[in-house]
């Protein structure tokens, strides 16, 4: 795993990747002026990094009890990671049970999101240029179909499961098939589609 140090702050690329994703698609839903989805973005994002965070206290009891000024430098690590996650689908349901929605814009961000990933992760770990531009072609492949289809939800939840099938293909050749960011596409992918089948039953 490729690290980078600022003054006396390491943190590995994925961050880099993560914190790229996250505000290029928030930048992206303003302009677009989607201020349900925007809304509904931004606080997944807050809900995730907070949970994340703060789950250390949930994990590290004895340790913050000790020594308070620990949950500054400390995170919830793996099992804070997954239960952000978590928190995040559990709060896009209720968001989407009281709020009229575009669904479509969900999937949309989310994939975005996902193609801003692959890129930035695929240039700041140095990956072989042959990778990076694989990416680089089928991230924008995948946004201009989704921009095509933006007002059909059901054209862009198939989308994202063939842009996720085409990169479980590109992590395996890579021996990364159960791969932390794969892995989580995957789950997020299984959540929104059961969380729409849900919806539209509500709606029927």
């Amino acid at each position: 795993m490729t690290w980078y140090t600022i003054g006396t702050l390491s943190f590995p690329a994925t961050w880099v990747s993560i914190i790229a994703a996250f505000l290029i698609t928030g930048a992206f839903l303003y302009i677009r002026k989607m201020k349900d989805t925007a809304n509904w973005y931004g606080n997944v994002v807050f809900i995730f990094i907070m949970t994340w965070k703060f789950s250390v206290v949930l994990f590290q009891f004895n340790m913050i009890v000790s020594n308070p000024l620990s949950i500054l430098y400390f995170n919830g690590g793996m099992k804070g990671y997954w239960l952000g996650v978590a928190a995040a689908i559990v709060y896009t349901y209720f968001y989407m049970k009281h709020n009229e929605v575009k669904i479509g814009q969900f999937i949309q961000a989310w994939l975005l999101f996902i193609v801003i990933y692959e890129i930035v992760s695929a240039y700041v770990s140095h990956e072989a240029r042959t990778w990076l531009l694989i990416r680089l072609i089928i991230g924008i492949l995948v946004i201009i179909l989704s921009f095509l289809k933006e007002k059909q939800w059901i054209w862009q939840l198939q989308i994202m499961i063939l842009f996720i099938g085409v990169l479980a293909v590109l992590y395996s050749l890579t021996n990364q098939l159960l791969s932390l960011p794969l892995t989580t596409f995957v789950i997020i992918a299984i959540s929104l589609s059961l969380l729409l089948k849900i919806r539209r039953l509500d709606i029927d």
